[in-house]
């Protein structure tokens, strides 16, 4: 995440309360939500901000809890339950569930195990999971140098510690979520919402960075929305990245993108462009697409863009009854996307004249590591076969 704004909070007390919540009228089906806060960076000043901003959304609903997982660099691990809101206390607050001390939280065995206590002493029907942090997307390790390269998360006390994008997927059961929000950078591609199809039946993620702070000026009036299962996850999900986007398109400076995407598609997806791909006479590189990253902005002047529209890419080379199955299956995927006309006016940024919600990499001469490294992910295998001569 783009380091834009510095803010210093103190951190939380804790709360307590007896296990039993006032009853209401259930809405809808159990849900817990996990908000894992991976701040044990130079984004600690945002964890407690966020925690905080979810505090004053979160509304009491029968049956539905939210666990936040927040490490920073002085206070260490802990895990919190919102609690109140209703009744006898109309007020949310923290309940301190767990105190671990320092932990590397940009660790598959960490976020493994914070989903495993989820399941064992919070059980409910559906899960849902937010994950902020740093990150590159789906690039491994060590592809960008400044900031480093943090493919999904970066734990600063731990060396530096990051997680590859196979890690993260791992550490997330199979089935277990109902969705995902990556608040996360450049996380919204193919590359990426393919690796976690089998993780979660959602994903809210951006194709561009995200500016500091982030979802939290939201939290504080989505948090509810987060939590009502009265309604369908995909409406939750949309609408509250409608009013992210509502606040993001008032700013005089920044600019975004949002996504929201329906992982049951993505096979298929995978299939059509891969059927796309096999069929073309000539496959055109990057050169006048749409891109989602700052080349230069990150240590290496000479640095080419990695992120390209997905669409706008296949629809460069796709003959026309091809292009219309892609595009109809696209639609099926990205189920609402949103994106301002500009992305940082004043820090190397862009204009965005095509969104279709996914990015994906295309091969470029001169990077061959980063080639090797797409050609090993899910997506690269789904398009062409995991043992093809055909790259």
């Amino acid at each position: 995440m783009i380091r834009l704004v510095c803010i210093l909070c103190t951190l939380l007390t804790a709360g307590c309360i007896a296990d039993e919540e006032p009853r209401a009228e259930a809405p809808g089906p159990s849900q817990t939500l996990v908000v894992y806060l991976a701040g044990d960076n130079d984004l600690a000043g945002e964890v407690m901000q966020k925690a905080e901003a979810l505090r004053q959304g979160w509304r009491y609903r029968e049956g539905s809890r939210c666990l936040i997982y927040a490490d920073t660099p002085r206070g260490g691990a802990r895990l919190l339950r919102l609690r109140g809101g209703c009744c006898n206390h109309p007020v949310p607050y923290f309940d301190t569930l767990r105190v671990w001390g320092p932990q590397n939280s940009a660790s598959a065995e960490t976020l493994g195990e914070v989903l495993r206590l989820t399941r064992e002493e919070y059980p409910a029907e559906r899960y849902g999971l937010v994950f902020f942090s740093h990150a590159t997307g789906w690039l491994p390790q060590g592809s960008l140098q400044r900031p480093r390269s943090r493919s999904v998360g970066r734990d600063d006390p731990a060396g530096g510690a990051e997680m590859e994008l196979a890690d993260f997927a791992a550490a997330i059961p199979d089935g277990m979520l109902d969705f995902l929000i990556l608040e996360t950078c450049l996380s919204a591609n193919a590359e990426t919402a393919y690796a976690l199809r089998r993780k979660c039946r959602w994903l809210l993620a951006s194709c561009a960075e995200i500016v500091s702070p982030g979802f939290t000026p939201v939290y504080a009036s989505s948090a509810g929305t987060l939590g009502d299962t009265s309604c369908d996850t995909d409406e939750r999900l949309t609408a509250f990245g409608q009013r992210y986007m509502a606040y993001i398109k008032k700013l005089p400076e920044g600019g975004g993108t949002l996504s929201l995407i329906r992982c049951a598609a993505l096979d298929e997806l995978a299939f059509q462009v891969g059927q796309l791909l096999r069929g073309a006479e000539h496959r055109p590189g990057p050169e006048g697409l749409q891109h989602f990253d700052r080349p230069g902005s990150y240590g290496d002047p000479q640095a080419p863009p990695l992120f390209f529209d997905l669409g706008q890419w296949f629809g460069s080379f796709a003959a026309p009854d091809r292009h219309t199955e892609c595009e109809k299956q696209l639609a099926q995927a990205v189920a609402w996307q949103d994106a301002t006309d500009y992305f940082l006016r004043s820090e190397n940024g862009f204009a965005i004249e095509q969104h279709c919600g996914l990015t994906t990499y295309l091969e470029q001469p001169g990077l061959p590591g980063l080639d090797a490294a797409w050609r090993a992910t899910e997506w690269a295998q789904a398009l062409y076969g995991v043992d093809s001569e055909e790259f």
